[in-house]
């Protein structure tokens, strides 16, 4: 992983996207895949913009009109020849207000979110609803229901957008049928998923603790923060670098980062649900960029692209706060390097404490034990206490 990051680090000294691929092509990494979001012009020709209709937005994990990427297949050439998809992931509101429309329901700013899907529709992509699965099986489950809704989706999916609207049963070929039972099954093995479940629990972890820290009284903003990066390293023994960027601007009341977690003021009506919410907001970009992985993994001839499909300025807004410069994929990892990194938070003192090679064999130990769910009722907890004395006085 070493020599990695120093090919990393070489590109990102690159001021020229004809310089970056020269590294690429010194370096030689074989079956290595660099998506650069900051060019000057995409290599893909014209892909689409993201597309938004009031509160509904299509986005991607970077700007793809500016896209670049580098392999063994595009390296030598001023264009991309490699077949690209795009897939459009949905969040759990838009996942529900499909459901909705299908069912003659009423949903809140129909005129957008009828524009908004129609858009979508006709522009032709993949559609997917695994991170909104995931996030529906994190809250209590109407097995009934969540059939009905998976049902919605494929006639969405199967049928022409008119047809869809209309809310009259549309006949569907039999390998429709199938593929919902295969929806279903998926949706059932996320239950056992426990890994990716435990990844979005240490995200609401770090909200959970930053949130205490930060209402906590008699404590300088620069203690705060020092406790905060204790308690991620040796107590919940991992590093999630976005999240930690992002919780410490917020800690030091950086406007950057204002957007983000707005919702989360100390008198809030539900103010755990919405810290959990803010996770899913946080959460999902780590999916998409797994997401991108696996893709890669599994068929390296095709260049995907994710984008995502959600009812909440969130996602986007923490994009903004913290954007993805470059991603690299390499031996079945994916690295994401963005504007601000770890030197932009921590003191060279701290890294060199927190990263010594026994510190990261302990951690490394130390966090196949860890029940990040168990952890996160805890913190829960102490926030109600917090809650309860704050009311009290």
């Amino acid at each position: 992983m070493h020599e990695l990051y120093a090919f990393i680090q070489e590109i990102i000294n690159c001021e020229t996207t004809i310089q970056k691929m020269t590294v690429f092509n010194k370096w030689n990494l074989n079956d290595c895949r660099v998506f650069l979001f900051d060019e000057e012009k995409s290599n893909f020709g014209n892909i689409g913009k993201s597309i938004s209709y009031g509160k509904f937005n299509l986005i991607g994990l970077g700007d793809y009109q500016k896209i670049w990427v580098i392999d063994k297949n595009t390296v030598n050439a001023k264009e991309n020849f490699l077949p690209v998809a795009r897939i459009i992931n949905y969040d759990l509101n838009i996942f529900t207000y499909i459901h909705d429309l299908y069912r003659g329901r009423n949903v809140p700013d129909k005129e957008n979110l009828l524009r908004f899907l129609h858009e979508i529709k006709s522009l032709r992509l993949t559609n997917n609803i695994s991170t909104a699965l995931m996030e529906r099986y994190t809250t209590p489950i109407n097995r009934e229901l969540l059939a009905r809704m998976i049902e919605s989706y494929v006639y969405f999916d199967s049928i022409n957008f008119e047809s869809f609207q209309s809310n009259v049963p549309q006949p569907l070929t039999p390998d429709k049928y199938i593929w919902m039972k295969e929806i279903w099954e998926e949706a059932e093995a996320y239950l056992s998923n426990d890994k990716v479940i435990q990844q979005y629990e240490a995200v609401c972890c770090y909200i959970l603790k930053a949130f205490i820290l930060k209402n906590t009284k008699n404590i300088s903003t620069e203690a705060k923060v020092a406790e905060f990066k204790r308690y991620c390293f040796e107590d919940l023994c991992v590093f999630l670098e976005l999240e930690m960027s992002l919780l410490i601007l917020f800690l030091k009341n950086d406007s950057s980062v204002q957007e983000i977690f707005k919702k989360l003021q100390f008198g809030a009506k539900e103010l755990i649900d919405k810290i959990y919410n803010t996770a899913w907001d946080i959460f999902h970009i780590r999916l998409l960029e797994q997401s991108t992985l696996f893709k890669c993994i599994e068929n390296p001839d095709v260049i995907y692209l994710h984008y995502f499909a959600t009812a909440d300025s969130g996602l986007s807004e923490v994009l903004r706060a913290n954007p993805i410069k470059m991603l690299v994929y390499y031996n079945k990892k994916i690295i994401s390097i963005r504007r601000y990194d770890a030197l932009d938070f921590f003191t060279q003192d701290e890294l060199d404490s927190y990263t010594t090679e026994e510190k990261l064999r302990l951690r490394e130990e130390k966090v196949q034990s860890i029940d990040f769910c168990s952890i996160k009722q805890r913190l829960s907890s102490e926030l109600g206490d917090l809650l309860k004395c704050r009311s009290i006085v």
